[in-house]
């Protein structure tokens, strides 16, 4: 028999209207349920953690992919990572989510917990110079990505999802400065300037940009897209491609496979819309790692 938890991000324009569609549909739910409401940031990884190992068989994250990405890293270190992990998409992005054809109603989303319908995804495991180590499910990048998403974590997010990001992207491209980088593969290596570098599971980030047309969640490698030394004006005269989901032919884009990276940078890097730290070590993919609420991916 099922044993679900709801871990639902605490902002109250996700939680209040969870709670009233939740109210609505929760007596479909075989088997028990709980909801549990975050009040910081991590608190979704404690609980996630908790809740494993209190033998919960389902944990769903209420959010974006930034709650998503807690819960991930909470049952990985857990002594449950069977624990099936699923998505309602209510946050700021949801990039995870247009992996799938996941819904942001809940019916559907209940339908798939009753079947005990899941698939196997990877994800990455990037170790930080400190030997601190966490799990990613989408995306991590270097560069500009790094700046908005700080942008956008500082925001109040007043305006919607997509104009929150574009917002982000229009003032970095005022501030940012492109990065010196060298990377290492059992294959390639690539050293120079960068705008961005994105190591990617799933093919989507910034809110619906398809920067990784190729990648797949399922896969033996990461899609890597390495935006060279490129100008601002040079970026946004290809974001509409970016966003259509076409690889872009230009001589400092380069397009890779990879399942080991290591990554040598004094700059930062950020995981499904969360920033980790600096000077990365390492990035490798973990196949199959974790039991995902959803059917094939698309």
């Amino acid at each position: 028999m099922n044993k679900t938890a709801f871990i639902v991000h605490g902002r109250r324009s996700i939680a209040q209207p969870f709670k009233r569609t939740f109210q609505k549909n929760s007596r479909s739910i075989e088997g028990e349920y709980a909801v549990f409401i975050t009040s910081e940031r991590g608190h979704g990884k404690s609980l996630a953690t908790e809740l494993a190992h209190d033998g919960y068989t389902h944990v769903i994250a209420v959010g974006g992919d930034g709650t998503l990405h807690e819960v991930v890293n909470g049952i990985i270190i857990s002594d449950n990572p069977n624990c099936v992990v699923g998505l309602l998409p209510a946050g700021t992005a949801n990039d995870y989510a247009k992996n799938f054809t996941l819904e942001k109603k809940l019916a559907p989303l209940i339908h798939n917990l009753n079947a005990k319908t899941s698939t196997k995804v990877n994800l990455g495991k990037i170790t930080l110079s400190d030997n601190t180590a966490e799990y990613f499910i989408n995306i991590a990048d270097m560069g500009l990505g790094v700046d908005v998403v700080q942008r956008v974590n500082r925001s109040k997010k007043l305006l919607g999802s997509n104009l929150t990001f574009t917002k982000a992207i229009l003032e970095s491209f005022f501030h940012f400065k492109n990065q010196e980088v060298n990377v290492k593969t059992s294959d390639w290596s690539w050293e120079g300037r960068i705008n961005s570098l994105v190591v990617a599971n799933g093919k989507y980030f910034g809110s619906g940009m398809c920067i990784a047309p190729e990648a797949d969640i399922q896969g033996d490698n990461f899609a890597v897209v390495i935006i060279g030394d490129v100008s601002m004006r040079d970026y946004l005269n290809h974001i509409g491609k970016i966003k259509r989901g076409q690889k872009i032919d230009h001589p400092e884009i380069y397009y890779h496979r990879a399942n080991f990276l290591e990554i040598n940078s004094a700059h930062g890097i950020e995981a499904d819309g969360e920033y980790l730290g600096n000077n990365p070590t390492s990035i490798r993919l973990i196949p199959k790692k974790l039991n995902f609420l959803a059917n094939q991916p698309l």
